[in-house]
């Protein structure tokens, strides 16, 4: 079986102030890139939100631009606490229609005004996802659990994939579990190579601790471009360089984090044609991670 090649991921540097002007430029920029992730401007620390245009969630933008971007992989990040179930589910759907396949979605909790422990929250967390999967798998119309509750629920289409791509942040040691447990894509950031490494043995861990088959998960990690405090770098060749080095030590793709507007293009234009000759555009975001078309890697517990 031939070796799955690296996937190339980027999640944009933010421009909330202007959100026209940012789908735009993220539109026409984003070639030869596998996978955009697109960040919440709620949580986006460098976004400044006032004095602007209202900027769009993370969700509508990728829905948004999915036509412009054919054969690019969209995962927004989608806040889930308090969240809706259903209209989670059909948002997500939306974007994976209009995506013809290619959307995923990457699971964000946000403290409440009262204050709620991590562990809470991401327990919440993954009781959401667990919910939006019975929904794709028509198995909605009637449950209820500690956080979600889901009644007289009318089915809809079947995602273009099986399932859109359930992506988990795994740096908190609260989202571990809900990351070795739920997700098809755990994010992981580290100050070395090597500690990416060791991040990820114990992510397949946990996954086998949960019943699954740790090669049933894919494992991304963080690059910098530019400054920054974990993986970075600011030259092209050695941010190629430290992709390969990642890749060697069995992570399936990074994400590269420009810390200015125009580092997408940096990526696009210098980086990504030093690690490879050339890209098939994907037909799925799924099949571009070497996943099932269905969601059957899911852990969808009844407890």
């Amino acid at each position: 079986m031939a070796e799955r090649p690296i996937v190339l991921g980027v999640q944009p540097w933010g421009e909330a102030t202007d959100p026209a002007r940012h789908l735009e430029r993220v539109t026409l920029s984003v070639r030869g890139v596998d996978v955009l992730f697109l960040v919440d401007p709620a949580v986006d620390p460098l976004g400044d939100p006032a004095g602007g245009p209202a900027p769009l969630d993370a969700l509508a933008a990728a829905t948004r631009m999915a036509p412009g971007v054919p054969g690019t992989g969209l995962v927004p990040q989608v806040p889930v606490t308090g969240a809706d179930p259903v209209a989670l589910h059909d948002a997500v759907a939306a974007l994976d229609a209009a995506s013809l396949g290619r959307a995923g979605w990457e699971v964000v909790v946000r403290g409440p005004v009262a204050p709620t422990p991590p562990g809470e929250l991401w327990a919440e967390a993954g009781k959401v996802v667990e919910a939006a999967h019975r929904l794709r798998e028509g198995d909605g119309t009637g449950f209820r659990g500690e956080f979600v509750q889901v009644r007289d629920r009318i089915p809809v289409p079947r995602s273009p994939q099986g399932e859109p791509v359930v992506v988990v942040r795994a740096d908190e040691p609260e989202a571990l579990p809900v990351a070795a447990r739920y997700a098809d894509v755990v994010r992981i950031s580290a100050g070395a190579v090597a500690e990416a490494a060791m991040r990820r043995l114990d992510i397949e861990a946990g996954a086998a601790e949960a019943g699954r088959d740790p090669s049933s998960l894919r494992v991304l990690v963080d690059i910098g471009v530019g400054t920054g405090e974990g993986l970075h770098h600011s030259g092209s060749a050695g941010l190629a360089a430290l992709a390969r080095e990642v890749a060697r030590t069995g992570a399936d793709g990074v994400v590269f984090l420009p810390a200015r507007p125009r580092g997408l293009e940096k990526v696009a234009d210098d980086v990504v044609p030093l690690l490879r000759a050339h890209r098939t555009p994907l037909r799925t975001l799924r099949e571009r991670f070497g996943l099932p078309l269905r969601g059957a890697g899911l852990a969808a517990s009844a407890g």
